[in-house]
């Protein structure tokens, strides 16, 4: 019952939030140049690279190659997790930013307010694939470590409001990938024993990582 109730409530939320955003992405995008500098040039090009590519899957199979030598199973499942839902995230967020169509801020069709299906460069902003790819490691990594949580959850935004710093998203994209990758993780986490290999929290509750 409580879920049925929570469900909803976390829809609206997000449908609302979602909605603000669109709201004044112009007005945000426009009043980033107003906020540079050298510091936080320094810091987003430090974190950006974080949420690039296939570097968080990279990690994460390494991580779980790792940890399986040295016999870590929390941190072997946690990782296995992880590039599961990075994997499943991004093919997602994908398809959905190539149906959508929208141009990204910096992109010279950004004033265009054309959207649609579309394999155009710079024409895929929405969800943010960097949002949707480090919040769904995050959440993976938050369940298995909960005292890690909100630093996780903290990087992971840095990361991903980067992306409205150097101009390349939206919020609205930002929220978009964010609540993308956490739902994907967050059901694959919840079906866990189902996963090839029998993935399960509860077959390494037992050892410290």
């Amino acid at each position: 019952m409580v879920t049925a109730v929570r469900q909803p409530a976390a829809l609206a939320l997000f449908v609302l939030v979602l909605g603000a955003a669109l709201l004044f992405d112009g007005l945000v995008a426009a009043s980033i140049p107003h906020f540079k500098s050298p510091i936080l040039n320094a810091l987003v090009g430090t974190i950006n690279p974080i949420g690039s590519g296939v570097t968080l899957l990279v990690v994460c199979v390494a991580l779980a190659v790792m940890s399986r030598r040295i016999r870590r199973p929390r941190l072997h499942d946690a990782a296995c997790i992880s590039a599961l839902a990075f994997a499943s995230a991004g093919l997602i967020e994908f398809s959905l930013k190539h149906l959508v169509g929208r141009p990204r801020p910096d992109a010279a069709l950004a004033s265009a307010g054309v959207l649609g299906p579309s394999f155009a460069p710079d024409i895929d902003s929405f969800p943010s694939g960097h949002a949707t790819s480090v919040f769904a490691v995050a959440t993976i990594f938050a369940a298995y470590y909960p005292r890690l949580r909100w630093p996780l959850y903290a990087l992971a935004a840095a990361i991903a409001l980067g992306r409205v710093y150097l101009a390349r998203h939206y919020v609205s994209d930002i929220i978009a990938g964010a609540a993308l990758g956490t739902i994907v993780a967050a059901c694959l986490y919840r079906h866990r024993q189902a996963l090839p290999g029998g993935i399960t929290l509860e077959a390494s509750a037992d050892r410290s990582d």
